[in-house]
C-alpha cells in the first residue's frame, strides 16, 4: 500500500532537493543578455584603478569637460573631482583680477592706453616699468598659458622682444577688473587656414600670440573689443583690416572666435595662422 504523501510534497519541486541561498535571481552569465541588462565598463581611475562603475545611463559618468575653466576630468574620481574644484575657483575667481581705483589712476596715468565701451584697453611694451606690467605677466604665467595650452617656459615678450601685451581693463558698476589680455606680435607672413597658401604682405601682418578672457567676461565683446583697438592702433598711420590678423595654434573656442571675427557673424570665414617661436 502507498504511503500517504506529505503536504509539503504538493508544494516542492522534485528537481529542488538542496536550497541554494547564494543563486541569483537573474543570470547575469547567459549567452543572451537582456535588452535591460545593466553594463559594467572598468575605467582607470586615480584613487582606485580596480573599481567598476555601473553604466547605467547616467548624464554624470566618465569624462567631463568643463567650458568655464577649460578642464577635462572623470566624474566618478574622487580626487579629480577635488582637482577640478580648486582649479576651477582658480581660474574663475574674480578676486584674481579686481584692481582698486588708485592703482587704474596710476595706470592711466603713466600707461599708454585707449577708451572703449568696457573700460579702457592699455599697452604694454617690453621696457615698461608699472605694476600693470607686472600684474599682466602674472595672470598671463598663472591664468592664460594653462588656459590657451601654453607651456611654461615660452616667453611672454619672445626672444627678440618685439611682443605687445594688450590689457582689457573693464569699468562698469564700478567693478574695476582686468577682463581680457592679448599677445601680439608683428609677422611678415602667414599661412591660410583653408588653402594653406603662404600670405605675404608689404605691411606687417598681426600675430595674436595669446588671447584671453576671464570666464566671467565672456560672450561680452571684450577679445573683439581689444582687437579693433589693436588693428586700429598697432602700426603708426595704418589700420589693419580684419583679414590680416593671424592666429597662432587656436583652440576650438579660439578658431570659433577668429572664424567669426574675420569673415562676421553671419559668415565665418577661413582666417590666417602662424607657427609661435620663443
Amino acid at each position: 500500500m502507498q504511503g500517504q504523501s506529505r503536504l509539503t510534497d504538493f508544494f516542492t519541486s522534485p528537481a529542488r532537493r538542496k536550497s541554494s541561498p547564494g543563486t541569483p535571481l537573474f543570470d547575469l552569465s547567459a549567452e543572451e543578455p537582456s535588452p535591460k541588462r545593466i553594463k559594467t565598463q572598468r575605467i582607470a581611475r586615480n584613487d582606485d584603478i580596480r573599481q567598476t562603475i555601473l553604466d547605467a545611463g547616467q548624464k554624470n559618468i566618465g569624462g567631463h569637460y568643463c567650458k568655464q575653466c577649460d578642464m577635462i576630468y572623470c566624474v566618478d574620481s574622487i580626487s579629480e573631482v577635488a582637482m577640478h574644484d580648486k582649479h576651477h575657483s582658480r581660474f574663475c575667481d574674480i578676486t584674481r583680477v579686481k584692481i582698486s581705483a588708485s592703482q587704474l589712476n596710476i595706470w592711466l596715468r603713466k600707461e599708454c592706453h585707449y577708451s572703449t565701451g568696457h573700460g579702457y584697453v592699455f599697452r604694454i611694451v617690453p621696457d615698461s616699468s608699472t605694476s600693470l606690467k607686472r600684474k599682466a605677466e602674472n595672470i598671463i604665467e598663472e591664468l592664460v598659458n594653462p588656459s590657451v595650452g601654453f607651456s611654461t617656459d615660452l616667453s611672454i615678450w619672445g626672444w627678440d622682444q618685439r611682443r605687445t601685451v594688450w590689457v582689457s581693463v573693464t569699468t562698469e558698476n564700478c567693478n574695476r577688473c582686468i577682463a581680457g589680455i592679448i599677445v601680439t606680435e608683428p609677422l611678415n607672413s602667414a599661412q591660410d587656414l583653408a588653402s594653406g597658401m603662404e600670405v605675404r604682405d608689404e605691411n606687417s601682418i598681426i600675430g595674436v600670440n595669446r588671447i584671453w578672457t576671464h570666464p566671467s567676461a565672456r560672450r561680452k565683446g571684450i577679445a573683439t573689443e581689444i582687437l579693433d583697438v589693436i588693428r586700429r592702433w598697432y602700426f603708426t598711420g595704418t589700420h589693419v583690416p580684419r583679414n590680416r590678423v593671424a592666429f597662432s595654434d587656436p583652440s576650438e573656442d579660439g578658431r570659433k572666435f577668429a572664424e567669426k571675427y574675420i569673415g562676421g557673424p553671419e559668415k565665418p570665414s577661413s582666417f590666417l595662422v602662424y607657427a609661435v617661436t620663443k
